[in-house]
């Protein structure tokens, strides 16, 4: 009779083991894709695409992350309310319903350690994901600020060259004002 009031339990932590299992292998697949990126930026470091390559990954990472906090804040509501934990209890609810009981509140203390400990997971999930958001950011830093200094360069050599043509400028002016009004 125990495996037919636990048929809730054991539904409830199949679906949530397969949500934090799919979140676990997607995470595994940003993993090599993030790492291969940020080789492939570092190459390219003054190339504004090497930037543009990093948008896309990052609004991904970023859309993932809010499907885990997603699953993650409905837990931890779960985990907040005693009774929403006791409703996850049906059949015993409905058998304490039958012999005119209610259901004491510590009932609820598998469901309570089953949710606690997939909170738990999707948190770790959490932490790997803002791990890799954070080094996506700090590469996108990078090439802006080697971009920056590329930028600088260009300007610091187009003021020199202007600089050169206006002193020749001037040198030219001069030259034509004297050759055109000097007498011989």
């Amino acid at each position: 009779n125990s495996n037919t009031q636990q048929f809730e339990i054991d539904m409830v932590e199949h679906i949530i083991r397969e949500v934090t299992t799919m979140y676990s292998r997607r995470l595994r697949l940003y993993e090599p894709i993030v790492n291969s990126l940020m080789d492939r930026v570092t190459n390219e470091a003054f190339s504004p695409a090497g930037l543009h390559k990093l948008v896309p990954v990052k609004d991904s990472l970023q859309h993932f992350e809010m499907n885990v906090k997603g699953a993650l804040g409905c837990i931890t509501d779960l985990l907040s309310n005693d009774e929403d934990m006791l409703d996850l209890l049906l059949t015993e609810k409905a058998l304490a319903k039958r012999n005119g009981q209610t259901l004491p509140l510590e009932s609820h203390e598998r469901a309570e350690i089953l949710l606690e400990e997939y909170a738990r997971r999707l948190n770790s999930i959490l932490l790997e994901i803002d791990y890799l958001l954070q080094r996506v950011q700090s590469k996108q830093d990078m090439v802006a600020l080697s971009l920056d200094a590329y930028r600088n360069r260009m300007i610091r050599t187009n003021l020199y060259l202007t600089v050169g043509g206006i002193s020749l400028a001037f040198g030219t002016a001069v030259a034509g004002f004297f050759g055109m009004n000097v007498v011989n």
